[in-house]
């Protein structure tokens, strides 16, 4: 078998003394879509930030194709390929949707797509490419986001709450994406609410309770499994 692109290890993280995150483990294999679900204040979000290097574990480990980068800044991991979509969007309302494209391209200049390549796949960003991102809908918005992403070319994409705030019609939109991401051989591991959606995108999902790993599995099977869907999908 194949080393995983990703690995987490035993990670804890804290914030002063609330622990977010207690002692969470998963592999990535290269290609795959790992989903992680679970309620609000879960954890999902801070084991991100740990893994994209916004945070420092308190312990554990994070490797990217065997290296362990646990202490290494943010920056330094989106130039090895390691890319985060972070929850909110944090694009830069000032600047136009080309410029903002541009700053997402920095760290990999050499490994950088062309603009053109992602105003093909988000052709809506093409029509608005000299307007301040701020003009843009909520939606345009966060696929700006996801483009700023992709146009660094990662090796792995972290997509955290991709669909927060979106109309229906806009999140199919962003799923879709997910999917064309995917298929391309990019890594993702997908943060998000809509546990159910989320699961039938991945291959294998890991549902947070209190910052830990409560349940893990093909997704495929977390999607049948009663406790999962009694505390977190219902009836559809």
């Amino acid at each position: 078998m194949s080393e995983p692109i990703l690995s987490v290890e035993s990670v804890h993280v804290s914030y002063g003394r609330v622990q977010a995150v207690r002692d969470v483990s998963f592999d990535v294999p290269e290609g795959g879509l790992v989903a992680l679900v679970g309620a609000n204040g879960a954890g999902k979000s801070s084991v991100l930030a740990a893994v994209s290097g916004l945070v420092r574990p308190a312990s554990g480990r994070i490797l990217l194709e065997g290296r362990d980068v646990t202490r290494w800044p943010a920056h330094r991991r989106v130039g090895a390929g390691l890319v985060l979509v972070p929850e909110g969007r944090q694009i830069l309302g000032t600047l136009t949707v080309a410029e903002n494209l541009r700053l997402g391209a920095q760290r990999r200049r050499r490994q950088a797509a062309p603009e053109s390549e992602m105003y093909e796949l988000f052709p809506v960003l093409a029509e608005r490419r000299d307007l301040p991102a701020s003009a843009l809908s909520g939606g345009e918005q966060q696929m700006l986001a996801i483009a700023r992403a992709m146009i660094a070319k990662p090796r792995v994409v972290l997509l955290d709450e991709p669909s927060m705030g979106l109309a229906p019609k806009m999140c199919d939109e962003v799923f879709a994406v997910i999917e064309q991401i995917r298929a391309s051989g990019v890594t993702v591991v997908l943060v998000e609410q809509n546990a159910r959606r989320a699961l039938r995108a991945a291959d294998t999902g890991h549902v947070l309770e209190t910052g830990a790993i409560a349940h893990g599995g093909p997704a495929s099977e977390l999607l049948q499994d009663p406790r999962v869907v009694k505390a977190y999908l219902g009836v559809e």
